[in-house]
């Protein structure tokens, strides 16, 4: 077993931001269509879309959801750092490639 005891704030930060950006880009698109097709479904989602412009939805999200994402993973960076010293970390096993698939020995 081995355990991760302190994550690298920034590189978790980095890789959350790029995930929550994808995210705000198809929703955007998303809230995009359903503004297109039917602008009582999205509000009834609770996304008041009729006073956003296409541009705007495409556009805002996603950079809204990198922002937020950036700050909540800093967040829970240092959260973690601090929890880990009182609590050991996460316990994880890792494999190989080779073992994984039965083609290595196991000691």
């Amino acid at each position: 077993m081995f355990r991760i005891k302190k994550v690298g704030i920034l590189n978790l930060a980095y890789t959350v931001t790029i995930i929550y950006f994808i995210l705000g880009i198809v929703l955007g698109i998303v809230l995009a269509i359903l503004k297109t097709s039917n602008p009582g479904i999205a509000s009834s989602i609770g996304q008041d879309l009729s006073k956003l412009t296409y541009i705007q939805i495409i556009f805002v999200y996603p950079i809204a959801y990198a922002i937020g994402g950036f700050v909540i993973s800093v967040i829970v960076g240092f959260l973690y750092n601090y929890i880990s010293k009182m609590t050991g970390g996460i316990s994880v096993m890792l494999v190989k490639d080779s073992e994984k698939h039965g083609l290595g020995k196991r000691k």
